[in-house]
């Protein structure tokens, strides 16, 4: 992947994570780990995990093995 590319790739996964954030904030019922749940999957994707890789020019842990 470019760096163009990769980059954009970063930021769709910090606006979907914030997405899912906002939906937790707004007043009504929640659920807490379902919004977890979620960001986890945005945030741990291995597409999202080897971006980061990339881009930091290091090896990012993944937040589950």
């Amino acid at each position: 992947m470019s760096e163009r590319k990769d980059i954009d790739h970063r930021i769709k996964g910090v606006e979907e994570a914030r997405t899912v954030l906002s939906w937790y904030l707004k007043p009504g019922p929640r659920n807490a780990a379902d919004t977890v749940a979620r960001l986890i999957d945005i945030l741990d994707d291995r597409d999202f995990v080897a971006t980061l890789d990339r881009l930091n020019r290091r090896k990012v842990i993944r937040l589950v093995e």
